[in-house]
């Protein structure tokens, strides 16, 4: 990875031009290139309390930056549920259409195709290469309207890593600061001097400082490639009492691993307990940060999930030293990208995926996730059941392959039928006739399969819910005209 100061930047500009570009296939990118572009989504966003709706259509205005071959990159949050998709070139009155080709909800990009062939013409792709340029000055390259492009004046601090805000893995970012007005809906970042790409802009806030997706990501998310992952979580081990039951010495580092995912690359090779010391000959400290030649301290989940060429071990065996039962012990890690069989309850963003219901009798059974927790409203924690909050918090992964998602009863619809159930809601189902719930398909398959006259439903704090079989189609008519919802279910 290139790394520049303030003193040899002149060098460096100069040996662009004596020299060529040093970065592959990038190239500086100047105002006049028509290379940003306008974007306007539509997006209609499910319901996640009452699934069987969707929620009023709202408009998404978002950059995107071409990058060859009729496609446009821009932020997969611009994108999530989008039901159309319209772009303006510089300079041009013509309105294009495009659809999503391809989207990473952990690194929030997606990557647009437009839908005319010929919509390409005129615009000077953008390349991103595997270089940063920190600490430096940036350029935020603004689409404000439909002919001009305004630049404004940012600080790039320091390379560091977002710690699952969005998604389900912890990537690269860049820390920036600026004292203008910025809207961190995908923005180009170019090099104030050289003009390289360095990253989008994808968040800012009052505080005047913000995030960007440095170019090494983007660039291996536009060749299409996975992005790899640890798999499992650590704690910090700080303080003394503890180190000393782990048998570590006053001066020895390390981490403790406290969560393995299920069928990731740590899955039977590290084990819960172990004191993780170094990764590829990197000290980790007892926070969880090591000392990067160029970068300073960071995350040691930096030395897994990075895709920079310089700093990236994804396929290849990665070397580890844990401390386990008291004793050194040298591993070998082969990384793979994450393993979306391990997530028991969705978290962080959407993820485009839809939530999903079934509804019995007039009650609706859904698969717990995040995004029907937060659609609770700013108070979402104080407004839900503490029990569907607890596991939230503490068992969104896998404990082992064989663990199923958690299915609740969130809302019974007021029918004369089911009066005495009325009250019950945001309920973990546990049984069905006596068997063990792990999903919603498998619960409709029970019901429909069930030989027997009545369907006994029985929560995780006892509650029992009883019905003859014959009662529930019955209950579920009279649910979708009173309630005009569509179907029994969703999937």
């Amino acid at each position: 990875m290139l790394f520049l100061n303030h003193k040899n930047r002149s060098t460096f500009v100069l040996l662009l031009f004596l020299t060529g570009p040093l970065f592959g296939k990038s190239n500086p990118v100047a105002m006049t290139d028509a290379s940003i572009l306008q974007v306007k989504v539509t997006v209609q966003y499910p319901h996640f309390i009452q699934p069987w709706r969707f929620k009023t259509p709202e408009i998404r205005q978002s950059t995107g930056i071409y990058i060859g071959d009729n496609r446009i990159l821009i932020p997969a949050q611009a994108v999530y549920f989008y039901t159309s998709i319209e772009i303006k070139k510089p300079d041009a009155l013509k309105v294009y259409t495009a659809e999503l080709e391809r989207l990473d909800p952990d690194l929030g990009l997606a990557i647009l195709k437009f839908n005319d062939p010929s919509a390409s013409k005129d615009l000077k792709t953008v390349s991103f290469p595997n270089d940063v340029f920190l600490p430096g000055t940036g350029l935020v390259m603004e689409s404000k309207d439909q002919r001009n492009l305004e630049e404004k004046k940012i600080r790039m601090i320091r390379l560091d890593m977002d710690s699952y805000s969005s998604g389900y893995m912890e990537l690269p970012y860049i820390e920036i600061q600026s004292e203008e007005k910025l809207d961190g809906v995908g923005e180009l970042i170019v090099d104030a001097t050289a003009r390289i790409p360095q990253g989008i802009l994808y968040q800012f806030k009052e505080n005047n400082s913000g995030r960007v997706i440095p170019s090494f990501s983007i660039k291996h998310f536009i060749e299409g490639k996975n992005f790899p992952f640890k798999g499992f979580r650590f704690k910090p081990l700080i303080d003394t009492a503890t180190r000393n039951h782990y048998g570590l010495r006053k001066d020895d580092l390390g981490v403790l691993v406290a969560e393995i995912y299920p069928g990731s690359s740590a899955d039977g090779v590290l084990q819960l307990e172990d004191v993780l010391l170094e990764v590829s000959n990197f000290k980790i400290d007892p926070k969880g940060y090591f000392d990067h030649p160029k970068f300073g301290k960071l995350n040691v989940s930096y030395l897994f999930h990075n895709t920079n060429d310089a700093d990236s071990h994804f396929g290849k065996k990665i070397k580890l030293k844990v401390f386990r039962n008291k004793k050194p012990v040298t591993l070998e890690l082969d990384l793979k990208p994450l393993p979306e069989s391990a997530i028991r309850i969705p978290h962080g963003n959407s993820r485009f995926q839809t939530p999903k219901y079934l509804m019995l009798a007039g009650m609706i059974f859904q698969e717990l996730s995040e995004q029907y927790l937060t659609e609770h409203g700013n108070q979402w924690r104080n407004r839900v059941s503490k029990e569907l909050l607890y596991l939230n918090d503490f068992y969104r992964i896998k404990r082992n392959p064989n663990e199923g998602k958690v299915v609740f009863l969130s809302q019974v619809l007021p029918l004369s039928g089911n009066k005495a159930y009325h009250t019950a809601h945001q309920m973990i189902l546990k049984t069905m006739n006596g068997a063990q719930i792990q999903s919603l398909d498998q619960l409709q398959n029970l019901v429909k399969e069930s030989d027997s006259a009545y369907i006994r439903f029985v929560t995780t704090d006892g509650f029992e819910m009883i019905f003859k079989k014959e009662e529930i189609q019955k209950l579920n008519t009279e649910a979708k005209q009173s309630f005009q919802i569509q179907k029994d279910s969703n999937f």
